[in-house]
């Protein structure tokens, strides 16, 4: 009797979920605010258009992972200079915690990958990677995290900057040199602490 009941809850499940007008193709998103995503599933021609879209402006992307306890430390500084520069430049986070594990999807690590993203906020486009790190890295030509590309005002990639605590040192100077500012400053650890 009990797998004749187990098989009728599964059925009823399966009937449940497959009428689901909530189950659909279309690529997830997770929503913050009524009218805003928090993010978006994608893979690295999703940051490419994104690169398209924002023709005419400086374009930083930071590729991290909430594996990355650098990555994570520093994220603070891209928001900083997306928000201090918004109508000059644009910023967008691609994360790349996907692996492709036997029992992981691009999605498992949402749980822990949304809760940061939602304590720093909109003001950049975040990406979460559909496509496993290891793909990522052999595109991009990068050998770890974190790595920050930027792009010039014609989409032309300018400077792949693979190091920690790069902000300071190379990322906000050469932005600075792109806009024609003698200087971008950002937090440093002191100002964070």
């Amino acid at each position: 009797m009990s797998k004749v009941l187990t098989l009728l809850m599964l059925l009823t499940l399966l009937m449940i979920g497959c009428n689901n007008p909530s189950n659909s193709l279309e690529t997830p998103t997770v929503e913050d605010s009524a009218t805003e995503a928090l993010f978006r599933m994608g893979d690295w021609a999703t940051v490419q258009e994104f690169i398209k879209t924002n023709e005419g402006k400086v374009v930083v992307v930071d590729i991290w992972s909430t594996y990355c306890a650098p990555c994570m430390k520093e994220f603070p500084r891209l928001i900083g200079l997306q928000d201090k520069y918004s109508d000059e430049i644009a910023c967008a986070s691609f994360n790349i915690n996907y692996a492709g594990l036997p029992d992981q999807t691009p999605e498992t690590d949402i749980e822990f990958i949304e809760p940061f993203l939602k304590r720093h906020g909109h003001s950049v486009d975040h990406i979460i990677s559909t496509v496993n790190d290891e793909e990522i890295y052999a595109e991009l030509e990068i050998y770890a995290i974190p790595a920050v590309l930027i792009y010039d005002k014609d989409g032309k990639l300018t400077n792949k900057v693979l190091e920690e605590n790069a902000y300071e040192s190379t990322i906000y100077p050469r932005v600075a040199e792109m806009l024609g500012q003698s200087q971008v400053t950002g937090e440093s650890d002191a100002q964070q602490n």
